[in-house]
């Protein structure tokens, strides 16, 4: 199809031809969704991007306390149900929380930041059921998201056992990395001091419990080689730098990056535990540690830190 634009003689010029030029197609506007375009809904929803969703208005009442109270105020004269009601939602967004309630079809749960959009439409609208499936969501092991955030949308819910579970999963995260900084900004700061008071009691308590004397003997300065050992005679005072070095090296690699339920294989590969595995009595020749004992008890000692923010 093509349009014949109107010719403008001027005078003193010659005469002009007519010029055709291909019509631009018109978009249908307000086109109704596939998956919800039934004849028999009697609710027509219209998104911000201008598409209509054709909706029972049995299922918005049922699922939805806000537009229970909206549907069930009494029309007034010359009022239409079939005009459409105008939402701030964009057409992907609606169309994912009208197949959660309506149970058609479960949308792709496994980005965050889709989640948290639903979340807020849900508490909009007052639609518990796409709540309650979005802190399903959030509770996955599998959805790949920071867990600070994870902790912060939990805590905004109140959401108690989610906040405490997400704050577990921090426990590798250096909570002084630029990235981690400007998401301990987002949150309140009541739930921004519980978390940094998990990180800072797991550090202090490792490390009272590294300077242990009776569970590490290293500790001791100057203690004779024989020290646990009832088979060894030799009394040559060590100064177990090796073990200082060790646990100062702990203490770096732990806030730049924490140590989460056990010992990693990159504790295996730090220069300071070989030298430590390979130091020996200057006299008797002896091998001083004991490295599997040492590190068993290094592990039994962060299995018995904090694990989850207190909530009151």
């Amino acid at each position: 199809m093509s349009v014949t634009l109107p010719v403008v003689e001027l005078e003193g010029q010659p005469p002009a031809t007519a010029v055709e030029v291909p019509a631009v197609p018109q978009l249908p506007l307000n086109e109704y969704h596939p998956s919800f375009s039934s004849p028999n809904a009697d609710v027509v929803l219209l998104s911000a991007d201008s598409v209509r969703f054709r909706v029972a208005s049995e299922l918005l009442s049922r699922s939805s306390a806000w537009f229970r109270i909206m549907l069930s105020l009494p029309q007034g004269p010359g009022m239409d149900r079939a005009e459409p009601i105008p939402v701030n939602e964009p057409s992907d967004v609606l169309a994912d929380v009208l197949n959660i309630v309506n149970g058609s079809d479960l949308p792709a749960l496994d980005k965050v930041d889709r989640l948290e959009t639903l979340l807020a439409v849900a508490d909009k609208y007052e639609i518990s059921m796409v709540t309650a499936v979005v802190r399903m969501a959030l509770s996955s092991r599998l959805l790949d998201a920071s867990p600070i955030r994870l902790y912060n949308i939990a805590c905004k819910m109140s959401w108690k056992r989610e906040a405490m579970e997400a704050s577990s999963r921090t426990l590798t995260t250096s909570l002084s990395s630029p990235a981690a900084q400007m998401e301990l900004a987002a949150l309140e700061p009541p739930y921004r001091d519980k978390l940094l008071d998990l990180h800072r009691r797991r550090r202090e308590e490792l490390f009272a419990a590294l300077d242990n004397e009776t569970t590490f003997y290293a500790n001791i300065r100057a203690g004779p080689c024989n020290t646990g050992d009832a088979n060894s005679t030799c009394t040559t005072p060590l100064d177990h730098s090796n073990w200082w070095a060790l646990k100062y090296a702990l203490l770096k690699r732990w806030d730049e990056r924490p140590i989460g339920e056990e010992l990693d294989e990159s504790f295996y590969r730090m220069a300071e535990v070989w030298d430590m595995s390979a130091a020996k009595c200057l006299k008797c020749k002896r091998k001083i540690y004991g490295m599997a004992s040492t590190i068993e008890n290094v592990n039994a000692a962060i299995r018995k830190l904090p694990r989850m923010v207190q909530w009151d």
